[in-house]
């Protein structure tokens, strides 16, 4: 009797677990109906250098931590590379205490943790890539992605009249190849017929955003929306697939919908007006928690709101719902002092 009623306390605590933090399936990308608030986010973190800002980022105490992309440094093919980096991040004690902190990873990935400098769909390690990946991020065995060809998906928190959604986009596995001009400032040349998404997950990003239900919608791009001058990675590269992008947020203004993006090693918030949006499309760019620029790069932004950030930063996203129907959405880049910049929309 004592075994059945001990089997009968475990199967309690197992099923209070899962409605507690209901785990994303094919079926259901409901990950809690907790109200979250608090939202922080990064990228460009080497795995070998010192790691100051997790201590600073738990005390924003964020329900949700959203890798924004190069979560670490692999460039390899290399199966045993590949797992021992993201070993020694997952060991690093500072992100191990941050982690036992927040209740809800998730992200996406950029060229280095993908596995090549600015790489794309001609990359040959994709799915180990992509375990890797998903190891690291602990996404869970049913998790419809998982089926598909790239890391493209969404997630949903909070309840029905306080949703936030996550999209959380692969702008490697599917891009066409890019060429560059030569010599010591080369840039990229512009494609303009390649893509960058792919027509499946093109097709799955209308259908999220075409979904009235969530209040706030963050899209999460590894590489730069908005920022079209400078001649790194940008959308801007493939000119077509940047304009059908604006064309979709035009075509869908329900809720609070804007741009988190990494890769640059610098932080900047830039704004883009939308044809019939009836505000700007914000993208704000965090980079890196821990690469940033050694030197003062002459580029261009005029679509920039305040000057780059070439310290160590960090993202937050803080949502106040006391007006559920039109909550107030203040995003942040921060460092070690506290804000840097910040956008309200």
């Amino acid at each position: 009797m004592r075994r059945a009623e001990n089997l009968h306390a475990i199967l309690v605590t197992i099923v209070l677990t899962l409605v507690c933090y209901a785990v994303p399936s094919s079926a259901d990308t409901l990950v809690t109906t907790e109200t979250v608030s608090r939202i922080a986010f990064g990228s460009c973190n080497s795995e070998r250098k010192p790691q100051p800002l997790w201590p600073v980022i738990a005390k924003d105490e964020p329900s949700l931590w959203i890798w924004t992309g190069d979560n670490i440094y692999a460039d390899t093919e290399d199966a045993q590379v590949f797992r021992a980096k993201y070993d020694q991040q997952l060991e690093h004690p500072g992100y191990g205490a941050f982690a036992r902190r927040v209740p809800f990873m998730t992200g996406t990935w950029d060229d280095h943790d993908y596995g090549v400098n600015d790489g794309g769909n001609e990359y040959p390690k994709k799915e180990l890539a992509k375990a890797e990946l998903y190891r690291f991020l602990s996404v869970p065995d049913d998790d419809v992605s998982r089926e598909r060809p790239g890391i493209y998906r969404h997630y949903d928190y909070g309840p029905a009249d306080q949703r936030v959604r996550v999209i959380l986009l692969d702008t490697r596995w599917f891009r066409d190849p890019l060429q560059r001009t030569e010599g010591p400032d080369r840039s990229y040349i512009p494609n303009t017929v390649g893509t960058v998404l792919g027509d499946a997950q093109w097709t799955w990003l209308e259908t999220q955003l075409s979904d009235p239900e969530p209040e706030v919608t963050i899209i999460v791009s590894s590489i730069q929306v908005v920022a079209s001058e400078h001649r790194f990675e940008k959308w801007a590269n493939f000119p077509n697939e940047q304009n059908r992008l604006y064309e979709l947020l035009s075509k869908y203004q329900g809720g609070k919908v804007f741009v988190i993006s990494g890769d640059r090693h610098a932080g900047e918030i830039s704004a883009e007006s939308v044809k019939s949006g009836p505000t700007p499309l914000i993208d704000v760019t965090s980079s890196g928690l821990t690469n940033t620029w050694s030197r003062q790069f002459d580029e261009t932004n005029s679509r920039a709101l305040g000057p780059k950030v070439i310290e160590n930063n960090y993202g937050l996203i803080e949502i106040d719902w006391r007006d559920a129907a039109s909550p107030v959405v203040t995003i942040s880049i921060k460092g070690t002092e506290g804000v840097i910049q910040a956008t309200t929309l």
